[in-house]
């Protein structure tokens, strides 16, 4: 195997506190439920938003996002952002790094390489452990991990990163969009309150990809949707289940349900599963797939597994 890669994306060091980090995010937040799906936006603004009110804020505390129905309010915590940014930051380089090494094994040309020294190199687990910690509270930027700039270009290693963040995001305030949306309540049962839950998500996964047509447009939204899914499992791998909201795994797979036009060689299907085995079950062997709609139904498997409800 080849020594590790030592390229470093350009992303300045961290100098300030996370809220004052990701502040640039949210502002920029406001319009991923529109970038998202932008053949949809009128119908965003005059159907959901309408002529009501509606506040986007954000706040203190630990990794989350939730909606108050009866006041029109979406709120993310400066922490939930970080938490999700550095998810995608990670997600964005593993994928590129598996995809790297998949290509290789399918050219005997290609040079040696090395995916756990590169993984290391670029401080993938320390973004990923930062993410997790932030579960349990706001926590000071670490000054060796880099931060987001949300003025990079899309052609760029950094805007990428932005994008696929943007576009996860876009699922997250969809959800907490859709439960302002069919005007949910907090004061009802357990029960009631689970299934607004699945409600909402269902509001967010049809709403992106209701319109995605085929092809690398709907590869993107479904793979950005397995992202967010995937900071729901690490939200659940932190602090447990709650209550008040449905398994992680039962999420994941009512919304995975919606996943159309998908061949069995799906970019997305394939991304999706180096992500969730990179993160949730780097030590097991995987066996050998014919193709990666075959991996995903395998990875899928392994998180029911890991993730019992």
């Amino acid at each position: 195997m080849a020594g590790a890669l030592m390229t470093k994306p350009p992303f300045k060091e961290a100098t300030m506190n996370t809220h004052a980090i990701v502040k640039p995010l949210f502002e920029h937040a406001r319009k991923v439920p529109f970038n998202i799906a932008p053949e949809q936006g009128t119908r965003l603004a005059t159907e959901i938003f309408g002529q009501r009110g509606w506040e986007f804020k954000l706040i203190s505390g630990e990794a989350n996002f939730y909606a108050i129905p009866a006041d029109a309010v979406v709120a993310a915590s400066a922490s939930g952002l970080a938490s999700l940014w550095c998810l995608c930051y990670a997600a964005y380089h593993l994928v590129d790094t598996a995809s790297r090494l998949q290509r290789g094994k399918n050219d005997p040309d290609a040079p040696a390489f090395d995916i756990g020294g590169y993984c290391s190199a670029m401080r993938l687990g320390e973004y990923l452990g930062f993410a997790r910690s932030l579960f349990h509270g706001e926590q000071e930027w670490p000054r060796n991990l880099l931060t987001p700039d949300t003025g990079m270009s899309l052609d760029s290693e950094e805007g990428r990163v932005n994008n696929l963040f943007y576009g996860s995001l876009a699922w997250i305030l969809l959800h907490e969009i859709g439960h302002v949306h069919h005007k949910h309540e907090k004061l009802i049962p357990v029960e009631q309150r689970v299934r607004q839950e699945f409600v909402a998500d269902d509001f967010a996964t049809r709403w992106i990809l209701e319109s995605a047509g085929q092809g690398l447009r709907n590869e993107f939204r479904v793979l950005t949707v397995c992202v967010a899914l995937c900071w729901i499992f690490l939200n659940e791998a932190e602090i447990g289940q709650g209550t008040d909201h449905p398994p992680a795994f039962n999420r994941f797979r009512e919304a995975s349900a919606l996943f159309q036009g998908l061949g069995l060689r799906s970019p997305a299907l394939e991304n999706a599963t180096y992500l969730f085995k990179a993160v949730f079950d780097p030590e097991t062997a995987s066996p050998a797939f014919e193709n990666p709609s075959e991996g995903f139904d395998w990875m899928v498997a392994r998180l029911e597994q890991l993730f019992p409800r």
